[in-house]
């Protein structure tokens, strides 16, 4: 039996929970088997727009209020629907649980990738919370919120992470580029520079670091809001030239691989691709211990968790409103957010600069890691085998 899928979400930039999705449907695009699958965009932008015609997947973009149920309800019927797969919607159930049951839609699954945290519960959310046929969460501790705030039971699927072609000849030379000898030091930040990310606190370590390896060079890849802020503050620090702002890279991986550490410092962070994707490029991680990265980091094997004890400011520009709760990831308990000890991520990063050796160790676990438990080919399954099992407990077949 072939079982169509409908996926829900924003395809506006290739960031986040869009670029995995993304990468997911490229996967599983170039191996079908018995699940195909569509798109509902709720928002589409013209890249990603000839991304999903490229692919050939079928598709329908709408924001899905209640006039365009009629388009929503001929689509759904047209591809005959069993699943709609709903990423990223919980603040929004009268347009992720209940149009999609008036307009015919048999199985909802929801897949929460950080939208709990800043989600204040409602009576709606709760009230439909039984529309939903099974809710989906990226780590544990995503699992801890639904619970905690919104009354749900969710089952643990982690991300699935694209392996990047180890053959792939690498087309940018980082240091070449920036005008650095070959063995310069390198320590990487990776990722949006907004909240929840945490680059403040890779900028503060620096001069720390700084004094301990003088020879280190310090590197952001990608951009945001808050760049404008941080170059601010690395002139008054007066480490500006030790730092380079690459600003958006779509060789970000490449980039990565000619790093000698990376870090991840969040403050709320749902799972972390990026530290899979560093893990990927054998290179060992730096991370903040919370949320979903104190399960994506063995702390001590594939590189070090850092406790989180700095206020975070919300002042700051680009900062959204902060998260009331994230879960710590030592205790497991919930906490109120607050950005990686300074003195202790230097250390850390330190450590990794000054002990070559130690952290090509660390990052060689880390890839073994990374293939075990964050491949695409195990989400891949992990989902099918969901799929599958609500469709036949619908139709009283046997799995």
């Amino acid at each position: 039996m072939q079982i169509n899928v409908l996926h829900m979400a924003h395809f506006v930039i290739r960031y986040g929970a869009e670029k995995q999705l993304l990468n997911y449907l490229t996967f599983v695009n170039e191996s079908p088997n018995d699940i195909r699958h569509h798109v509902c965009a709720l928002r589409l932008s013209d890249p990603l727009r000839e991304e999903l015609t490229g692919m050939a997947i079928p598709f329908i973009a709408t924001r899905l209020w209640p006039w365009n149920l009629p388009e929503f309800s001929r689509f759904v019927k047209e591809h005959d629907i069993h699943i709609l797969h709903v990423h990223n919607q919980l603040r929004f159930p009268f347009r992720s649980r209940v149009l999609p049951k008036l307009a015919g839609v048999p199985l909802i699954v929801e897949h929460e990738r950080g939208m709990v945290w800043n989600t204040s519960s409602t009576r709606l959310i709760k009230w439909t919370n039984g529309l939903v046929d099974a809710n989906i969460c990226n780590s544990y501790a995503g699992k801890i919120m639904l619970k905690q705030k919104c009354d749900i039971d969710a089952r643990v699927i982690y991300n699935g992470v694209t392996e990047p072609c180890e053959q792939a000849e690498i087309s940018v030379r980082l240091k070449s580029q920036l005008g650095l000898p070959e063995n310069t030091p390198i320590a990487g930040f990776v990722g949006r520079l907004n909240n929840p990310k945490g680059a403040e606190a890779f900028i503060r370590m620096i001069p720390l670091v700084h004094q301990a390896v003088p020879q280190a060079k310090f590197v952001l890849v990608g951009d945001g809001p808050m760049r404008g802020d941080l170059e601010n503050e690395a002139e008054s620090l007066g480490i500006a030239e030790q730092v380079y702002f690459m600003g958006y890279q779509k060789n970000a991986f490449q980039l990565m691989k000619q790093m000698d550490v990376v870090i991840v410092p969040s403050f709320r962070e749902s799972f972390g691709n990026v530290a899979i994707e560093a893990a990927f490029a054998q290179k060992p991680v730096v991370a903040s211990s919370v949320d979903g990265l104190a399960e994506v980091v063995a702390d001590g094997e594939t590189g070090f968790l850092v406790d989180c004890t700095e206020p975070v400011d919300s002042r700051a520009k680009g900062t959204n409103r902060l998260p009331t709760t994230v879960v710590d990831g030592r205790t497991g308990e919930v906490r109120p957010p607050y950005l990686p000890n300074t003195q202790m991520l230097a250390e850390k990063v330190t450590a990794c600069l000054q002990n070559p050796e130690m952290a090509a160790a660390l990052g060689r676990r880390g890839y073994l890691r990374a293939k075990s438990l964050f491949s695409l080919d195990r989400f891949r399954t992990e989902l099918d085998n969901l799929y599958r099992e609500l469709v036949s407990r619908q139709d009283g077949r046997p799995l």
